[in-house]
């Protein structure tokens, strides 16, 4: 490694021009596992530091942390090699490009034949809904949403989707913590369990101002060439618009959009994995 005049190396550039509120720690983090990147092997403490210029006794910190987080683990011979954590994760990133890729132009359909706000949404691990992709409503009065925030998904239409075919995931959600968000949300476990059976049974979900008391929503499955539901396809309508007329119209439009994404996805009616 290269040394100053005063023969002290050098500290890493991320650590020289750190923006205001990055973590250090974080930095520390990536740089340790952007040597595995370019080694491809398990790999000590010694060459860490010397490949990090990281201090043995800080860099000991780091990489407990991220054995702890299940993205590094310790061979027999107490080298560090990557585990599959990572892979996992960006595996999940690159289905995520394709399906926002694949669904974005039926949102703009949707959105043209509905004129409200359309969404594409999946679920993270710990139960919350969020939305990957977007088209707003040309209304001036809409739904207001924001793509990437996490909300919840026993009230929304686009998680009751999403939970019905993920029984795991459903069955942690009800037995957790549920909030009452407004006057009519249904925090109920069983009441719940009965509404999301519907849901899978329908093929569609309808709320109204659970989530919010000005917004509602009707959702439906997306499925990709495996059977499995992969997302939701979502209208979100500010609740005063919402009346039986509507329901009725924009649930067969959005039913019929989520199928003709699911069959760009290469899906065909009969692959369905049982829940």
């Amino acid at each position: 490694m290269a040394t100053t005049p005063t023969g002290k190396s050098p500290k890493p550039p991320a650590a020289r021009r750190r923006p205001a509120g990055v973590m250090g720690s974080v930095l520390k983090a990536f740089e340790v596992l952007e040597v595995f990147e370019r080694k491809w092997r398990p790999l000590g403490v010694t060459e860490l530091a010397r490949e990090t210029g990281q201090p043995k006794s800080s860099l000991h910190r780091v990489l407990s942390t991220l054995v702890h987080a299940g993205v590094l683990e310790q061979n027999e011979q107490g080298l560090y090699r990557l585990t599959l954590k990572l892979w996992r994760i960006g595996s999940l990133a690159l289905a995520e490009v394709d399906l926002v890729q694949v669904a974005f132009p039926f949102l703009e359909d949707l959105c043209r034949a509905t004129d409200e706000t359309i969404h594409l949404a999946v679920l993270e691990p710990g139960g919350g809904v969020v939305y990957l992709s977007k088209v707003e409503s040309p209304r001036s009065i809409r739904v207001q949403t924001q793509v990437g925030r996490i909300t919840p998904s026993w009230c929304t239409a686009t998680g009751r989707v999403l939970l019905a075919h993920d029984p795991n995931l459903c069955g942690r959600v009800l037995a957790g913590p549920m909030a009452r968000l407004t006057p009519d949300t249904e925090t109920d476990p069983e009441r719940l369990r009965r509404i999301i059976d519907k849901v899978a049974g329908d093929g569609v979900a309808v709320t109204k101002g659970e989530n919010n008391p000005e917004m509602g929503g009707i959702a439906a499955p997306i499925r990709d060439h495996t059977g499995n539901v992969v997302a939701a396809l979502g209208l979100g309508v500010p609740a005063f618009r919402m009346d039986a007329a509507l329901i009725e119209r924009c649930s067969g439009q959005v039913v019929q959009a989520a199928a003709e994404i699911s069959r760009a996805l290469n899906y065909q009616a009969g692959d369905e994995n049982p829940v």
